[in-house]
């Protein structure tokens, strides 16, 4: 048996493209997106609707959000949001997914920012 399947949470975290991301944000209920850039990064530009919340406020999260809340994470390239996510699993959340390639690949595709 391998260990790494034995401790593996149940549901991995949900990779999502652009597009994806467009479409949920129609669905009943709507996620929350939490941008976890800098606030730099964010007021530099950021997808419409989301919150910021910096890398490292993960407990903070868990304060103002239920375990059942859909939330998409974001970040520049993929890495900080996959990092946080980690952390937003140990906390008990169980509906998470993530901008596969972040903001850079948001930008490419030609969504708008604010």
């Amino acid at each position: 048996m391998n260990l790494f399947n034995l401790f593996r949470h149940p549901k991995p975290l949900e990779n999502l493209s652009p597009q994806d991301i467009s479409e949920k944000w129609n669905e009943s209920p709507k996620p929350v997106i939490l941008d976890v850039r800098t606030q730099m990064e964010y007021q530099s530009g950021h997808i419409e609707g989301a919150k910021s919340f910096p890398w490292g406020q993960e407990k903070e999260v868990a304060s103002q959000y239920s375990a059942d809340t859909p939330l998409i994470l974001i970040c520049k390239t993929g890495h900080r949001s996959q990092a946080a996510a980690n952390t937003l699993l140990k906390l008990g959340f169980k509906k998470l997914s993530h901008l596969e390639g972040g903001m850079d690949r948001w930008k490419k595709e030609g969504f708008p920012t604010e």
